[in-house]
């Protein structure tokens, strides 16, 4: 029997992290696929309303972790980006480039390093401007 120590129990514990994210990307790939399916079905036999969603009666009441729904809906949405090549094109054509397109001040990073290196900005100064961003992640290490 292994004792019962902090280091034992670590282990314990990152095999179980190993196991459960095997899991979850075999359920997300499993869900992808019926996803995949399910829009062919919604598109096919769910019934498109005003905002071009498709939405499907299931006939009956269905309760999954407390919650009841009776259809499902394939959701649709959208944004508008800008075309910034059409518009600076109209903005040509019709002499709206200084209105749509004004001139604005760029920050240039490389610029930093240079006034830094020409003595203008302390090394204090060039960390304010770039602050340090610090991220963490689990990462398997060793045999694969």
């Amino acid at each position: 029997m292994t004792a019962n120590t902090v280091a034992s129990d670590f282990n314990r514990k990152a095999a179980q992290w190993a196991l459960i994210m095997d899991r979850v990307a075999t359920q997300q790939t499993l869900l992808e696929a019926l996803k995949a399916d399910m829009i062919e079905d919604l598109q096919d036999f769910g019934v498109r309303d005003h905002k071009g969603s498709y939405v499907l009666d299931l006939g009956r009441s269905y309760e999954v972790a407390g919650k009841k729904f009776t259809g499902l809906k394939y959701q649709r949405g959208s944004t508008r980006t800008a075309n910034t090549e059409k518009a600076e094109q109209l903005a040509k054509e019709k002499g709206l480039v200084e209105r749509l397109f004004p001139a604005q001040p760029v920050f240039d990073p490389q610029e930093v390093y240079v006034a830094f290196q020409e003595g203008l900005l302390t090394e204090e100064e060039v960390d304010q401007i770039f602050p340090e961003k610090t991220t963490w992640s689990f990462v398997r290490v060793g045999a694969k």
